[in-house]
């Protein structure tokens, strides 16, 4: 299942296009670039008549960027939950 329920395309052939990044790009490279698609998406949405779903995607990003941050997912989930 899509990591992004609105964008299902990013799974097509079983693997979630975020994953395969991940795996390839070094912790430091992977954490760049969440860092700089939310800029990306927070940037552009300025210029739009709806920046919603562009504010999704930073927000998407960011949460990714959050959870590389920390030292493990267990424990974003439990700071996120506080």
């Amino acid at each position: 299942m899509s990591l992004d329920p609105k964008s299902t395309y990013y799974d097509a052939g079983g693997i979630e296009t975020i994953e395969v990044i991940k795996a390839k790009l070094t912790p430091e490279q992977y954490r760049g670039f969440c860092h700089g698609n939310a800029l990306k998406y927070l940037m552009r949405a300025q210029h739009k008549e709806d920046p919603m779903r562009d504010f999704e995607k930073a927000h998407y990003y960011i949460k990714l960027w959050m959870g590389e941050l920390c030292d493990d997912n267990e424990a974003y989930a439990i700071r996120r939950t506080k």
